[in-house]
């Protein structure tokens, strides 16, 4: 079973993939005419670097003078023709892969696996090792496999809303300790933010035009380099402790797996600038809490990197596969620092109020409210025609019954609404708290080191003044164009 099989995941868009992909946008601008000045290499504009990027070295240059801006560029670990290729530490391992998933194990020659840590299958095959395994760094694992079980049982037992059963009958049938890749990034962030904000009152307010250019750095932000785990697992078991990340060490990794990288991060540029405009955007709270009221204007707001570095580190996680009513979980937690991680099923009874929330929402309720006034005046009219017969009174009676079943389905809409948004904690606040948890954002990466700028201008747009009438309602609105 993959992470995105399971049974609660049921519309899991994959975090990967580029949306401007699935529009048919064209996100890199091709410069053919250009060559790396490192390797030779065919060129690109990447507009979201501000540069053309060189996908072979991973270096990036300014389009005017070609002089570099920093790289995503790593020492990429190369294929083995033979074993005359093959390092010495290398020849001390073998490569486990799961012919479920596709997934990739690194291990010494001692350790062995009985099951696929991403997808939980037992169908594994043993081969020697088909590429260099070099990474940089690697933080040592800090929790045992007892304690992460704890840590574990004690995170499920903490979880709202979950099915009947399912915290006391739950089990865990599988824990595997694994160096997972990621990519840590080094980089200068800036960001161009926009907005209207408005001072005054009811009676006068002036509108500003309000731009503001951000620039701040980062280091070590993590973005994990395996497509077979969900980025937002891997982002909830954040932050790491860098403090105690050494130089990799073929020691560290006796007795535990190591996940092999298979995605470099010049191409996965969309996910990490992503993250950093996330972050930009959320500190227009400053720009607003000047004014009376702010509003954000995105087709205004533009983020770009530079001053680039990535490093290839490995960090420690235990995947946790959980077995409930005959489906497995899976469930992650931090090898350094104990934090639990993933997404717990709901209960029925969340999925059937949500079921009634949207029901209740649903536009079908409002096409009650024109019968339940337009039946009345039927009525009314078949009653004022005092030529009684049979026919006029079943129809009225037909009439009756379909107005109060109108009536009670008015109601119950209402009430039913009424109670799933307001009473209980149900619905969507319910999906959301099972879900995984927000990453930490940058400020657990932000570089203080490194002096932080940021330029605000203010443009008065216009001043407007509304028109009342004697009962002091707004009539009319007088704008000045400035």
């Amino acid at each position: 079973m993959t992470w995105k099989s399971r049974p609660f995941n049921k519309i899991d868009a994959d975090p990967l993939k580029n949306k401007a992909d699935e529009q048919g946008d064209v996100s890199l601008l091709s410069a053919d005419s250009s060559k790396c000045p490192t390797c030779g290499s065919n060129i690109f504009f990447e507009p979201e670097l501000g540069g053309l990027l060189c996908p072979n070295c991973g270096n990036v240059y300014s389009p005017d003078t070609m002089e570099p801006r920093g790289s995503l560029g790593v020492t990429k670990e190369h294929d083995y023709v033979g074993d005359v290729d093959m390092s010495d530490d290398d020849k001390k391992r073998h490569e486990i892969v799961c012919n479920s998933c596709g997934g990739t194990l690194v291990a010494d020659e001692l350790t062995m696996s009985t099951m696929c840590p991403f997808c939980g299958s037992p169908a594994l095959i043993t081969r020697r090792m088909s590429r260099e395994f070099k990474p940089d760094y690697i933080i040592p694992f800090k929790i045992d496999k007892d304690r992460a079980e704890s840590i574990m049982n004690n995170w499920i037992s903490s979880r709202k809303n979950t099915p009947a059963g399912f915290k006391k009958k739950c089990r865990t049938t599988h824990l595997t300790a694994l160096y997972v890749p990621f990519w840590l990034v080094d980089c200068s962030v800036n960001s161009d933010l926009s907005g209207t904000g408005k001072f005054g009152t009811v009676m006068a307010s002036d509108i500003y035009e309000v731009n503001s250019n951000l620039k701040y750095f980062v280091k070590g932000v993590p973005f994990d380099a395996s497509l077979q785990i969900p980025n937002k697992l891997m982002e909830a078991a954040e932050p790491f402790d860098y403090s105690e990340m050494v130089k990799f060490e073929s020691k560290y990794l006796q007795g535990f797996y190591a996940n092999k990288y298979d995605q470099l991060p010049t191409e996965m540029v969309d996910r990490i600038v992503k993250r950093m405009d996330r972050f930009s955007l959320s500190t227009t709270d400053m720009l607003a809490k000047k004014f009376d009221k702010f509003e954000d204007r995105f087709d205004k707001h533009f983020t770009w990197l530079s001053d680039l570095k990535v490093s290839y580190c490995l960090l420690p996680i235990w995947f946790v596969t959980v077995d409930f009513q005959g489906e497995k979980y899976q469930f992650a937690v931090n090898g350094q620092t104990g934090e639990a991680c993933g997404r717990v099923p709901v209960s029925d009874a969340v999925d059937f109020r949500s079921k009634m929330l949207r029901l209740s929402s649903g536009p079908w309720k409002f096409a009650t409210i024109p019968i339940a006034g337009i039946l009345p005046f039927i009525i009314m009219t078949i009653v004022m025609d005092f030529k009684v017969t049979p026919v006029k009174t079943f129809i009225i009676v037909l009439l009756t019954v379909l107005l109060v079943l109108d009536l009670i389905l008015l109601v119950a809409s209402f009430i039913m609404n009424f109670i799933c948004r307001h009473v209980t904690d149900f619905g969507n606040k319910a999906y959301d708290l099972n879900d995984y948890d927000k990453d930490p954002g940058l400020n657990a990466y932000y570089d203080s080191t490194r002096k932080s700028e940021r330029q605000v201008s203010e443009k008065l747009l216009r001043h407007t003044v509304n028109v009342t009438n004697e009962q002091g309602n707004i009539i009319d609105q007088h704008s000045i164009e400035l």
